[in-house]
Order: structure tokens, then sequence, then C-alpha cells
């Protein structure tokens, strides 16, 4: 049976805007590491952005490692069923030579905004993160082009007082909650979501496409996620009429 959660909003609901978030200037630089990598993607969820480019986030990890909520919440992916349903997040990384390649674009978000863009990525740790030239190398001594606000991974334990987000991290506390999958869950891409973030690098190309190819990792922080490509086409071809059942909920996505 599939997890089905309400999807109105809670009336009662308080959103605290993260301290990255609630500087006293409107405009911010965010940084979009999955389905956001290609312009026209991006512009789908903030039309009025700036200055689109990509940029390199160095000392962390893009991962496959935590369940896609969206996609729980509405019933698309039964996390009780199959391990084929993790969305990214970025996380710290002890080695030095940790780095993606990311969109960077400059947003001007009103008050009400920002409660949105909280409500759209409710698990994340939302901070604010240096970012550097896209062709920097790991033993440069480079210096950043500036900060740019990012989605983390966070921990259960700090999840937002949002009712269904709870109610997933108890469901599936017995295989890691939202954000303590083990390395060795065998947890896998969302399908879906994968599918969507494909479309996105092969728009943007160049290194963005390369850098997710090579640059993003499985659950087990150790298998790129390139190594898997060959058996994830033919899960991909049976996702297409879920695809385009969820083209006009593409702002809900994220990342």
């Amino acid at each position: 049976m599939l997890l089905m959660f309400a999807t109105s909003p809670i009336p009662t609901m308080t959103i605290i805007i993260p301290p990255a978030l609630s500087g006293p200037s409107q405009a911010v630089t965010l940084l979009g590491y999955g389905a956001l990598l290609s312009e026209s993607s991006s512009r789908l969820t903030f039309p009025d952005l700036s200055n689109f480019r990509h940029v390199r986030v160095k000392h962390h990890k893009r991962v496959f490692a935590h369940p896609h909520l969206f996609l729980i919440k509405e019933g698309l992916v039964d996390p009780m069923a199959s391990l084929r349903l993790a969305t990214l997040s970025a996380e710290p990384s002890d080695d030095d030579s940790s780095s993606f390649v990311v969109a960077a674009f400059d947003v001007v978000l009103t008050d009400e905004q920002r409660v949105d863009f909280v409500k759209r990525e409710p698990e994340y740790d939302i901070v604010s993160t240096p970012y550097y030239d896209i062709n920097c190398d790991d033993d440069g001594n480079y210096q950043p082009l500036g900060e740019g606000i990012i989605c983390l991974a966070s921990k259960d334990s700090n999840l937002r007082d949002i009712d269904y987000l709870h109610a997933i991290s108890t469901k599936l506390k017995d295989k890691g909650g939202i954000w303590h999958w083990p390395c060795d869950s065998g947890l896998l891409p969302a399908n879906i979501y994968l599918r969507h973030c494909l479309f996105a690098v092969q728009k943007a190309g160049g290194v963005a496409y390369s850098s997710f190819l090579e640059d993003t990792y499985l659950v087990d922080r150790k298998l790129r996620w390139k190594s898997t490509w060959r058996s994830t086409k033919t899960w991909l071809c049976r996702v297409d009429r879920l695809h385009i059942l969820l083209q006009d909920l593409e702002d809900d996505w994220g990342d």
C-alpha cells in the first residue's frame, strides 16, 4: 500500500526562514545541482532569474542518499515496496578533491517567495556556501567567485515543524527515516526524478553534464552514478507516462 499524506496546506504551520535567506537584501544567488542544472528548467521555478551560469562547489559531494518526499507524499513511489525512491542532496566532504558543477543564478525574492522556497525544500538545511570558477582544479589556490544558497543534507532531529515530514520519518524509521539511510541500504534514484535530472543536464551539456555523471554518488558514497547508467536506461523507459504526468509539477521538485 502506498503511503498517502494530505497535500493541502496546514493553516497553523509556521515557516522559519533560515539565516541564509533572511538577509537584508532581497537579491540572492541560488545554487542548483539536479533538476535546475539547465536554464530552461530553472526558469520553470524562477521565471525572473538573471545571470544564469555554471560554477563549481568544492569540499562537498552530490549524493542520492534520501527519499524523494514529494513523490512519496503524492503516492507516486512506494518506499515500502521499492528502493528506487532517492532524490539528491549535497553534503560536506572531508575529501579535499570532492567537488561538482552547479547552476548559479540570481533572483530577487520577496518575503512570500522566501517562505515558498523553504516549503519547496522542507527537509534540507538551507545554507550559504562559496562557489568557484567551473574550471578550477583541486590543487589550485582559487578564490571564491561569491557565495550562494544551497540545500544540504540535514538530520531527522532537525526536521521543520511540518506534519508530513515527521509522518514519513516515523514510517521509515526502520529503514533510516529521511536522512539516515545506511550506506549499505541499497537506496537508488527515483526513476521519475532521475529522468528529470537527465533532461536538465542534457540541455545544459558540457562540463555540467560530465560532472553529473562523474561527480554524483549513490548512497554508499563510493559508487558513481555513471557506473549504473546501462541498467538505469531500461528503468527510465518505463516511466514515460508518469514523467508526462509530472511535467506540470516541476516547480515542486527543486534541487
